[in-house]
C-alpha cells in the first residue's frame, strides 16, 4: 500500500508542475490581450459618458456645424456608414 501512496504523491506532483506550467504560459498569452481588453474597457466608459452627458455632445456637435459644416457632413456620413456596419457585424456575429 505503501508504494501505491508514494506513486500517487509523485503523480500529483508531476500533475501540480504541469498546471503551474501551464497556468503561467496562459499568463504570457493573456498578457498580449490585456492592452486590447483595457482600451476596450476606456471605449466603454467613454461611451457611458457620453450617454450620461448628451448635452456635452449635443454642444460638440453645434459648435462643429458652426466652425465647419462641410467636414461635419462628410464626418457625419462615415460616422453613419461606421454605424451601419457595426450593426450588421453585430447581428451577424453576436447575436445570441
Amino acid at each position: 500500500m505503501h508504494a501505491r501512496l508514494l506513486e500517487l504523491r509523485e503523480a500529483r506532483g508531476a500533475l501540480r508542475a504541469r498546471c503551474a506550467l501551464q497556468r503561467a504560459a496562459f499568463v504570457a498569452h493573456a498578457d498580449g490581450l490585456r492592452q486590447l481588453c483595457l482600451a476596450a474597457d476606456r471605449v466603454r466608459a467613454g461611451t457611458t459618458w457620453l450617454r450620461q452627458h448628451p448635452a456635452t455632445l449635443g454642444g460638440a456637435l453645434a459648435l462643429l456645424v458652426l466652425i465647419k459644416p462641410a467636414r461635419l457632413w462628410r464626418w457625419g456620413r462615415r460616422g453613419f456608414f461606421a454605424w451601419q456596419t457595426w450593426r450588421s457585424l453585430r447581428s451577424r456575429f453576436f447575436a445570441g
